[in-house]
C-alpha cells in the first residue's frame, strides 16, 4: 500500500459516523536493512483532525518547549487530533477507513 492511498482519505467508525480525515502517518523502523540496502519501516498509526500539525512539531505530546507562543496557538485553537494504530483500521470498497 502506498501513503497517497492513505492520506486525506476520511476514517469512519462502524455505524458510518466520519471521525476524521488522515493528515499524517507516523511510521516505525522496526529493522534495520542489510548494510547496503535501505532501511525498512512499517505504519504504525495514522493522525486525523486538524490537530496533526502540533503532533508533527512535538508540540501535542509536550516534547517541545517552546516557543511558547507557538505552542500555545497550536494547542489553544485546534481540534484535538487523534492517532489511531494502524492495526485498528481496514479499508472499505470507497476509499474511507472503518475504526
Amino acid at each position: 500500500m502506498r501513503l497517497s492511498e492513505v492520506l486525506d482519505h476520511d476514517v469512519i467508525d462502524g455505524g458510518g459516523k466520519r471521525l476524521g480525515r488522515i493528515h499524517d502517518v507516523r511510521l516505525v523502523q522496526d529493522v534495520a536493512g542489510p548494510q547496503d540496502a535501505p532501511a525498512l519501516f512499517r505504519l504504525d498509526a495514522v493522525v486525523i483532525g486538524r490537530r496533526g500539525l502540533a503532533i508533527r512539531l512535538g508540540y501535542a505530546r509536550g516534547h517541545v518547549g517552546g516557543p511558547w507562543l507557538v505552542k500555545w496557538l497550536l494547542t489553544t485553537f485546534s481540534s484535538s487530533p487523534e492517532e489511531i494504530a494502524w492495526r485498528d483500521l481496514r479499508p472499505t470498497d470507497d476509499g474511507r477507513f472503518v475504526r
